[in-house]
């Protein structure tokens, strides 16, 4: 009779098989080695042992990409996912913008710009994901072709620079069912997803923002920063440039609306930002592009809008998707359930 069991030795060497004697029937003990550890994507291996060799019982750690991704633990294995909304080098939050300034590297390692009918903005969710407005794919009372380009780039701050790393290519587009092409005074729904082809490696110029969890962070004179690559005095600029925004009562956005005499849709899906006294905005060339506010209760930035419509530039108040309205939607997408 062979009984196969695995034992536990404190060296391999000069070991192929030892044999013992018992009572009745004889049995064979074989010195084994293990098969290599799975290595993750965005982790290290380290071994305890020689480089490369792997003894029964060992223990492997993998170090994880730190900061840019955290180790989860799930059913199968530890997995290492990107961390959002902590940038290397976050903006001072206490010093407003005066006009438009110039980001630094790190301060919105999240910003995209896309070149579809022309620039716009976006933001990183995870490692693959852009998240931005619907209009800059479908753009309202214009001509759209069937097979228009989507060119994405990512990681720096200075177009030149962007364009010489080059596009990530997009896998698919998806734009919420709300949104309405022909409807030019209609922005509902006005948020979108592109899938890159490949997930990309995260990096202190380039990390991911959280999505928002909770309405409080809606709150009316809540500071936020817009982000993008679009029209400055009348010019695209060639640098990342920001401002930062006050959340706007919505009673103030409605009555200046009114008396404006406009007929834009103005709905729960929205909100608006900005202050009438102070010529600060999003312009042509930033749509898509997010709101960002930092959450003091999880220290992590959050998109809170997508740079949507507006009158002019610098003339009032700008329109924001609500992202946390279509979170859930965001999600099923993401998570490949829909």
């Amino acid at each position: 009779m062979k009984l196969p069991f695995c034992t536990i030795f404190s060296s391999l060497e000069n070991w192929t098989a030892i044999f013992f004697e018992g009572f009745l029937i004889s049995y064979q003990v074989v010195a084994m080695t293990c098969s290599p550890p799975q290595n993750l994507s965005n982790s290290g291996l380290e071994y305890v042992t020689r480089s490369g060799e792997d003894i029964y019982q060992d223990k492997i750690p993998y170090p994880c990409h730190e900061p840019c991704y955290k180790i989860v633990p799930t059913m199968d294995s530890d997995q290492p996912l990107p961390v959002c909304g902590q940038p290397s080098t976050p903006i001072d939050r206490d010093q407003g913008a005066l006009g438009a300034a110039k980001a630094k590297l790190g301060n919105f390692p999240w910003q995209a710009l896309t070149i579809i009918y022309g620039r716009g903005g976006g933001a990183l969710l995870g490692d693959r994901w852009i998240l931005t407005a619907a209009h800059t794919i479908y753009p309202k009372d214009s001509f759209f072709k069937k097979n228009q380009s989507v060119d994405v780039f990512l990681g720096h701050t200075d177009v030149e620079e962007l364009i010489r790393l080059g596009a990530h290519p997009v896998r698919r587009v998806i734009v919420h069912p709300d949104y309405r092409p022909e409807e030019p005074n209609n922005f509902e729904g006005d948020i979108a997803l592109l899938e890159l082809e490949k997930s990309v490696p995260l990096s202190p110029n380039l990390l991911p923002i959280c999505l928002p969890d909770n309405e409080t962070l809606y709150s009316s004179d809540l500071m936020g920063y817009v982000s993008g690559f679009g029209v400055e005095r009348g010019h695209l600029v060639s640098q990342l440039k920001y401002v930062s925004l006050p959340i706007a009562k919505r009673e103030a956005c409605e009555a200046w609306l009114l008396e404006k005499n406009r007929t834009e849709v103005f709905s729960s899906n929205m909100f608006c930002a900005g202050n009438r006294t102070i010529k600060q905005d999003a312009c042509h060339g930033d749509s898509g592009g997010v709101f960002a506010v930092w959450d003091n209760t999880t220290e992590h930035w959050m998109a809170l809008g997508i740079v949507s419509w507006g009158i002019d530039c610098s003339k009032g108040y700008g329109f924001y998707t609500k992202v946390l309205n279509y979170v859930d939607w965001l999600r099923s997408i993401m998570e490949g359930e829909a």
